[in-house]
């Protein structure tokens, strides 16, 4: 088992890249504010690619001894508490990786969020999928909702969503998803017979994860 950290969350999450994510960042964003920072890995990444700042916002403080050597401006707390000061509409890019379903009010905190902002500005989140094939097969089949250290059912998630009710959520927020992508899972054998089979009814059922890129308008 991997070590734990701040928030139960293992160790290694607070070291994740996250190349899928940055793949949805527009190359000409110069300013950017990532929710939920980790020790900083993304940040570095879109840095290293692009001419850029990045502000961080991480629950976990010991991340600041990271996050003080990469990114221009972070804030140790609960996204769900924190006001960013004098921040209004500053931003290019918003960054959610992995976050909104760790929340209470995910419909809340995007909102408020979203006023950080500027006006055309994007929104790059990733979200898992409750409508996934392995998890309604032991669900269905087995009894089973079980969480577990990571994955579609983490121990911190609070909220679960399917590909409509994401875009529920964003629209929520006024804002416009102009971009999908999703991490699908990968079955061997007997289980990539069945996955083939539930695709037929439902074609994104083997999907474990949606990227999502909206607009502000």
């Amino acid at each position: 088992m991997n070590h734990v950290e701040a928030g139960g969350m293992p160790v290694d999450y607070f070291y994740l890249s996250r190349s899928d994510v940055a793949a949805l960042v527009p190359a000409d964003c110069r300013t950017i504010l990532e929710i939920g920072s980790g020790f900083g890995a993304l940040g570095r990444t879109l840095a290293a690619r692009q001419p850029c700042t990045v502000d961080g916002v991480e629950i976990n403080p010991a991340a600041s001894k990271h996050l003080e050597r990469h990114y221009r401006r972070f804030w140790i707390g609960d996204v769900e508490r924190i006001e960013l000061e004098g921040a209004m509409q500053e931003y290019d890019c918003l960054l959610f990786p992995d976050v909104l379903e760790h929340l209470v009010d995910p419909w809340t905190v995007l909102g408020r969020f979203s006023r950080y902002v500027k006006a055309g500005g994007v929104v790059v989140a990733s979200i898992p999928n409750v409508c996934n094939l392995a998890l309604l097969y032991r669900l269905i089949f087995q009894g089973m909702w079980q969480y577990e250290e990571s994955g579609l059912l983490d121990r911190g998630h609070l909220r679960f969503f399917t590909r409509r009710s994401i875009a529920e959520l964003f629209s929520y927020s006024g804002l416009t998803i102009e971009n999908w992508q999703m991490n699908r899972d990968r079955y061997v054998g007997i289980r990539r017979l069945a996955a083939i089979a539930a695709k037929l009814v439902v074609p994104e059922i083997d999907v474990c994860q949606y990227l999502v890129r909206a607009r502000r308008g």
